[in-house]
């Protein structure tokens, strides 16, 4: 190793990577320096830490580059139950980014423990435990996830649901596509209506006609199936026009075709039987009618 001058630069040899090592111990220079063309500037192998960058007045760890998109600058590698990158601060902030494109990008689950503060957020997947706010003390303004799992208090000035209907998931007997009219079965699971104004009625499968539910309640049904019902909104339901046209302001019951909707055409009967309130017109073959949910 080199010894130590008090301010001349001494030399000596890296026998791994054969690249000179300076070490400069006068007032304001580096105390060390590495220069390699192709193999490492620094490297630091330990049984404790690799290497340790300490400052009392500016940076204790700098890393630049001028290489291309996927050069970084400053990379942590975890290898196995370790952290790739830490950041721990006593008083101010234990991770700080920014970029001209993005200030960070996580490819994976993001899990925070604690309040986050900022004003927008965008991810693919995320699990919050904790609270989240933005920094004008009310939650996100802007949020933006592909899925996500909040096990706290989520409180919003306005929340606009991207589907058209309220939906939430019930057991059922087998599997139903999008639009079929359910009713409750006699073993209580949820089974297609085969019978006019069947006060059994619940409602439509949620998701027919690309309309895509835009809340859905998870109830966690114990079933081997389960389905999810529109319980306000709009949605798309099967119906069938044989046993009356069926024009805008109607008001849609089960019928015997299995799985579809009719017009009311005896409302006494329609009792506890409404499924909701025709928003477009269906004549002549079976087939999707956009639908208000207005049970009774």
């Amino acid at each position: 190793m080199a010894q130590r001058s008090s301010a001349l630069a001494v030399e000596a040899e890296v026998n791994d990577f054969n690249e000179p090592v300076r070490v400069n111990v006068a007032d304001g220079e580096t105390a060390v320096s590495g220069v390699s063309t192709e193999g490492f500037g620094v490297e630091g192998r330990s049984h404790g830490t690799g290497v340790v960058g300490v400052s009392e007045a500016w940076l204790g760890v700098y890393g630049e580059s001028t290489g291309g998109f996927t050069v970084d600058a400053v990379r942590g590698q975890g290898k196995g139950q370790t952290c790739g990158v830490a950041g721990h601060s006593e008083a101010g902030i234990g991770v700080y980014g920014k970029g001209g494109a993005l200030a960070g990008k996580f490819d994976g689950t993001v899990k925070v423990g604690k309040t986050v503060e900022c004003q927008f957020v965008e991810a693919t997947h995320g699990h919050f435990t904790g609270n989240v706010r933005a920094d004008n003390g009310d939650f996100f303004q802007g949020l933006s996830a592909g899925g996500g799992a909040f096990s706290g208090e989520v409180k919003a000035k306005k929340f606009t649901p991207t589907g058209g209907d309220y939906a939430e998931t019930f057991a059922a007997g087998d599997e139903f596509e999008p639009g079929t009219v359910l009713v409750i079965g006699d073993d209580g699971l949820m089974a297609p209506c085969d019978a006019q104004y069947d006060s059994r009625a619940t409602g439509v499968v949620s998701g027919a006609g690309g309309l895509t539910p835009g809340t859905v309640m998870e109830s966690n049904p114990d079933s081997a199936h389960h389905v999810t019902l529109a319980l306000a909104g709009q949605v798309y339901v099967k119906a069938d026009p044989q046993y009356g046209p069926i024009a805008v302001g109607d008001l849609l019951t089960t019928s015997p075709s299995e799985g579809c909707a009719m017009r009311v055409s005896d409302r006494g009967r329609a009792v506890g039987a409404i499924l909701g309130k025709a928003l477009a017109t269906l004549d002549g073959e079976p087939g999707l009618v956009r639908m208000l949910v207005t049970p009774s």
